[in-house]
């Protein structure tokens, strides 16, 4: 069921949302998190870094995200930015592309959060979630495209020139590329972002854009899907 008290009614772009991105694995645990505020539909800040690996680095993970072992070996595991996260949670909901991960991911540290709001019912929750999953939401608003990974979305909407113009501001120089987490957070924000360019869902509540990206369980009534602008 959907909050509905006055506060909840309040336009999406009104809240904070936080959108992460994990690289790393169960195997080796998470090795760096990008952690992007969204609001008022801008981004207004970032918090990233590499964390101690909790098992061995394969090398396939390495090839796609390109941190090795000895990179992290003298960082902090990220069970020490506990507050960060608790924190970040009780301010607005998570946002992801693949939620499903990071939700995972960051389970397998701290299973679960302090008492937090649930952002669609308005209830006090200790869950992670629920998230505003990135992938579902435009699977479910721009039905047909042939691939709804993060890079495909950023050119198919001509994002490219503008994620990169927020990576020299945000991201470390080294991590601004896909598959760095503080450039993938910063693309789902900019996916998000992209969302007010739409008049039928600039008026939308966050507890039912919330509800449109569940996985098989929301998105828009018939007839609501949008066409590429």
């Amino acid at each position: 069921m959907l909050d509905d008290s006055p506060e909840s009614l309040v336009p999406w772009q009104q809240h904070p949302i936080h959108c992460l991105d994990f690289e790393g694995s169960r195997r080796s645990g998470i090795v760096e998190y990008g952690l992007v505020t969204l609001y008022e539909s801008e981004v207004i800040a970032m918090e990233t870094r590499l964390c101690r690996a909790s098992g061995p680095i394969p090398e396939m993970e390495t090839a796609t995200h390109q941190i090795r072992q000895v990179d992290v070996e003298s960082t902090e595991p990220i069970s020490e930015s506990w507050e960060l996260f608790r924190d970040k949670r009780n301010e607005g909901p998570f946002a992801a592309h693949h939620a499903g991960v990071e939700n995972g991911l960051i389970k397998s540290v701290w299973p679960f959060s302090t008492q937090c709001p649930n952002f669609i019912t308005g209830a006090l929750d200790v869950d992670w979630g629920p998230w505003l999953d990135t992938c579902a939401l435009y699977r479910s608003l721009f039905p047909g495209f042939t691939s709804y990974n993060l890079a495909s979305l950023i050119h198919a909407f001509e994002l490219d020139s503008l994620l990169d113009d927020l990576a020299q501001r945000f991201c470390p120089e080294t991590r601004n590329t896909f598959h760095c987490a503080p450039y993938d957070a910063l693309a789902s924000a900019i996916l998000i972002k992209q969302l007010e360019s739409y008049d039928e869902l600039n008026s939308l509540s966050l507890a039912q854009l919330l509800q449109w990206s569940q996985p098989g369980k929301g998105g828009p009534p018939e007839g609501n899907q949008l066409e590429l602008l």
